[in-house]
């Protein structure tokens, strides 16, 4: 009679700390880091977001400073965000990624994008292949050519 109630015992027990090992097992998992080609992507997309919400010095943050993409950001800022203020609208660019390729410490990224200009009516908003060019500075992605149309 005690053999079935120690049976009777350990196999629930087990199945427990079995069920609950499994449980924080599952929970741990080793984080990769993330590869190249992701952090080029968020890098894009960063300096679109900080673009699309005139923000001049976020966006800058992503280029090299005082290289061509830096250079082409600051005209931006410089000319097209003040005409477009002036008739209170604003630029919105979105895109789509076609490929990211990286070699050592240089990417490409391609790509097709559009801007609109929101609070104006009847414009189109055109459609265009962009090539961006990106370094990798002290460990970090940075725009060095990203030309805008407008």
């Amino acid at each position: 009679m005690k053999q079935k109630d120690y049976k009777a015992k350990i196999i629930p027990t087990l199945f427990f700390i079995i069920f609950f090992a499994f449980i924080f097992l599952s929970g741990c998992s080793a984080t990769l880091p993330p590869t190249d080609e992701n952090q080029v992507a968020k890098v894009i997309d960063k300096y679109f977001q900080a673009i699309n919400h005139i923000n001049r010095e976020e966006a800058l943050s992503y280029t090299i400073p005082d290289g061509a993409a830096y250079q082409a950001t600051n005209s931006f800022f410089d000319t097209k965000v003040p005409l477009a203020e002036a008739k209170n609208t604003r630029y919105e660019y979105s895109y789509e990624m076609k490929t990211i390729s990286v070699l050592d410490n240089i990417a490409s990224a391609k790509f097709q994008y559009t801007f609109r200009l929101i609070g104006f009516i009847d414009i189109l908003a055109p459609t265009f292949n962009g090539n961006f060019t990106l370094k990798k500075v002290n460990g970090v992605w940075l725009l060095d050519v990203a030309p805008l149309a407008s």
